[in-house]
Formats: structure tokens, C-alpha cells, sequence
């Protein structure tokens, strides 16, 4: 009986396909909530702002910032879930931390991942830090939008 190695698991095709499944939905509700954040938070800042009316900017720029943050805590839930749903990780707590731990990059958690599967945790790390790059440049526009004499 051969020894299970991660030389052995190179390329995991199932963590492949779960992954990309995983981080296409993790996607989809990023650009969901950067809509919102976009389409009202930002015009809703603006005309605030055009009204003089620069402490209740301030709260909506705040809220949409607050917006955006939940948006990368709905995906890490997405991620613990898809880790205990498959039985990677039969733990919810410890696939929950686990995936918040990966996602953010922070890596403050002992990987639990069974060798077969640790390449997920490589496709997790590149959605948040995708996701964490398109929230700031989200945030820098609503900045715009709030200091409009600094463009």
C-alpha cells in the first residue's frame, strides 16, 4: 500500500473542480455587493456631499465600507461551508476559522486539510486576496466620491 504524500496529490482534480466552483460563486457575490456599493452607497455619497451635507456622507460611506466587509464574510462562510459540506473538514467551527484564516492570507490556524485537499486552500487564499483587491479599489472610488477635490 503506497503512503499518502502530497507528492502524490500534485494536481487533485476534485480540489481543482470544487475550488473553481467555490471561488466562481465567491465571484458572483463580490460583484453583487460591489453593485450595490457602487450603484447606491457612491451616488447616494455624492449627492450627499453636492448637498452639503458632508456628516451624513460620511455615515454613507461608512455603510457601504461596512458592506463591502460583509461581503468578504459571507465568503468565507461560503468557503467553510463548501469545506464541510464535502467532508473536508467534518468540523463547521474549525472549517469556518480554517477558511477565514486562508481566505484573508493570515494563516493563523493549523492546516486540518487532509493531504488530497490541500491545494483548496492555495484557490481559497487567491479569492480573498482577489476579492480583498477589488474592495479596495471600491473603496478608493467611494474616497472619490466623498473628496471630490482630491481626484
Amino acid at each position: 500500500m503506497m503512503k499518502e504524500t502530497a507528492a502524490n496529490y500534485v494536481f487533485n482534480f476534485d480540489a481543482l473542480i470544487l475550488g473553481c466552483a467555490t471561488i466562481l460563486l465567491c465571484l458572483i457575490i463580490q460583484a453583487l455587493f460591489v453593485m450595490l456599493v457602487t450603484s447606491k452607497f457612491k451616488t447616494g455619497v455624492r449627492n450627499l456631499i453636492n448637498g452639503d451635507r458632508w456628516m451624513l456622507a460620511q455615515v454613507v460611506f461608512f455603510a457601504g465600507i461596512l458592506m463591502l466587509l460583509i461581503s468578504h464574510l459571507v465568503q468565507i462562510y461560503v468557503w467553510g461551508l463548501a469545506l464541510t459540506l464535502f467532508d473536508i473538514i467534518p468540523n463547521q467551527h474549525q472549517a469556518m476559522v480554517f477558511a477565514g484564516s486562508t481566505y484573508t492570507t493570515v494563516g493563523f490556524v493549523t492546516d486540518p486539510l487532509p493531504v488530497h485537499w490541500q491545494l483548496i486552500a492555495v484557490i481559497m487564499a487567491a479569492s480573498g486576496f482577489f476579492s480583498f483587491g477589488w474592495s479596495t479599489a471600491v473603496m478608493f472610488l467611494l474616497s472619490q466620491a466623498l473628496f471630490p477635490s482630491e481626484k
